[in-house]
């Protein structure tokens, strides 16, 4: 798209130099001659400075020597006046891309506006360009110069701030009955603490060439552990370099790999998995975060991850997945390339199942490890129960025989928790010095960390309220990215959504209404 609409400005400018020319000297051949000039001047300006020449730029350059040859052995203009239909033409061939125009809009209109809408206003867009290339055609061969001239300076800019308009007055009246009716819910509530202006980003890409915004940077990297092996961090970032598909182990996503960072002083975001899981996890809410203008760095936890199992359901990793948060905000703050960027008082976690745990614990939290053992003898056929006792059974406790240290982290200001595990271990003492604000999730029908025994224990031993999300239907592993065809052929326990459920659907709203609980939190530290 970025592209397009630089092929856009070129051949208006191509254009316009021509139009002024003519205009002061009537003169076609020093008009016709400007315009090969600024062609060449754009291409060599694009070779020294070591820019990447496209194939597209190369073609317009060869239609305006083209044209304005032309032009000049004819003596007429019109050849050159057919130029900026090219630029019209391409850009309306980029917004024929299926979903172009989702990923600009802000999280508060991609939260209410349906699911269609963007769709539809992209394909209008296309065909907008498109009347307006054939328009430009037939008002250069057969209409006046004096309409031509009105038309490419006036009345192609006034179509399309009209159609902006236009589509900006439909979109927030859209969103605006949207959010009014959703005030009785929690989705709503968050949504109403959302306030980003729905037609600055729309506006930009379609009047400008500034870059395309919400790119994402990507890269991995390891955090040093002073107690062990370096763990793995996957970080997404805003990005201003191109992106494109890469495999990210079973998932795909489209990212700028080791691209620099765009933005200065970002709130950073850091994420835990669950049992099992990995960094690359909660992909899609890492690339929404990235997206809106975070740093979001997931963990891969060492012994609790998909590769390996060795501290999975023992005291012991319960003890170090809140070190490797710790660990990895260091290593962010301080070690990382990066580090310049990020806001050291705007940071947040996030964790899933296991991962919840671990970030109640970040934040504060106090665990009593024994209530565990207590819990697993009067609930043998608990998920997580029957899995600790295997362990167990081969050496492993899930009682640890030495007083554990919990490591905080004060720098986590904010919290979101979604299906926490071994939510039973906190006490109202144990979670009393929790200063940060916590958004907790709910699977209604989550049956690995149920609700009575876990969240809904945290929910009601937090000092403060927490903002509470239960989401109807669910299971416990929605809260992750959705599958994809090899993860669900590799592990389809955690693919298998219930009945009705559509986890895809619900992540557009999850990964949003996530966005905007850190944008509430963090925005004004």
């Amino acid at each position: 798209m970025k592209q397009a609409l630089s092929h856009l400005l070129n051949d208006l400018l191509s254009a316009i130099l021509f139009l002024a020319v003519y205009l002061a000297t009537a003169n076609i051949t020093a008009g016709a001659a400007g315009a090969i000039t600024v062609g060449l001047a754009q291409i060599a300006v694009q070779r020294f400075t070591g820019r990447r020449i496209w194939p597209m730029q190369l073609i317009s350059l060869a239609v305006v020597v083209i044209l304005s040859a032309a032009s000049i052995a004819t003596q007429s203009p019109r050849f050159v006046m057919l130029k900026p239909s090219l630029g019209h033409f391409a850009i309306a061939a980029a917004m024929l891309k299926r979903g172009w125009m989702t990923r600009y809009l802000p999280e508060v209109a991609q939260r209410h506006l349906p699911a269609n809408a963007p769709l539809i206003a992209g394909y209008a867009w296309a065909g907008l360009m498109a009347a307006l290339g054939l328009a430009n055609i037939l008002l250069a061969l057969y209409a006046p110069f004096a309409i031509w001239v009105w038309f490419i300076s006036v009345g192609a800019i006034g179509a399309k701030a009209a159609a902006f308009l236009l589509q900006y007055a439909v979109f927030r009246t859209i969103v605006r009955r949207a959010r009014k009716s959703a005030e009785a819910t929690a989705i709503g509530a968050v949504a109403r603490a959302s306030s980003a202006p729905l037609g600055v980003v729309a506006g930009l890409i379609l009047l400008t060439s500034s870059g395309d915004a919400g790119a994402v940077g990507f890269q991995q990297t390891a955090a040093p552990n002073p107690q062990g092996q370096p763990f793995e961090l996957d970080i997404w970032y805003p990005s201003e370099a191109p992106a494109t598909p890469r495999p990210l182990g079973l998932f795909q996503q489209t990212v700028a790999a080791d691209a620099p960072i765009s933005g200065s002083q970002l709130p950073l975001i850091v994420i835990s998995h669950g049992t099992g899981g990995g960094a690359e996890t909660h992909y899609d809410t890492a690339l929404a975060l990235a997206e809106a203008g975070f740093i979001a760095a997931a963990v891969t936890h060492t012994g609790d991850n998909w590769r390996d199992h060795a501290y999975s359901f023992t005291a012991r990793n319960f003890v170090e997945r809140p070190r490797h948060i710790r660990l990895a905000i260091d290593y962010l703050l301080t070690v990382w390339p990066g580090h310049d960027h990020v806001a050291a008082a705007r940071i947040g976690a996030f964790g899933h199942s296991a991962g919840g745990f671990t970030v109640l614990v970040a934040i504060g939290g106090n665990p009593e490890l024994a209530r565990l053992a207590a819990f697993c003898r009067e609930h043998p056929d608990d998920w997580g129960c029957q899995r600790a006792r295997a362990r167990a059974s081969v050496g492993d406790s899930i009682n640890d025989p030495q007083a554990p240290v919990w490591v905080h982290d004060e720098h986590v200001k904010a919290a979101v928790v979604a299906a926490p595990a071994a939510g039973h271990a906190f006490t109202v003492a144990g979670l009393a010095t929790v200063k940060a604000a916590v958004q907790l999730w709910e699977a209604e029908d989550d049956r690995i960390a149920s609700n009575r025994w876990s969240a809904d224990n945290v929910k009601a031993n937090l000092p403060s309220p927490p903002e509470v999300h239960l989401v109807s239907g669910a299971g416990h592993f929605d809260f992750l990215a959705p599958c994809s065809a090899a993860l669900t052929e590799r592990a389809p326990e955690i693919c298998q959504d219930p009945p009705a459920f559509d986890r895809a659907a619900f992540h557009r709203d999850f990964n949003a209404a996530v966005v905007a609980f850190f944008r509430q939190q963090l925005d004004d530290r």
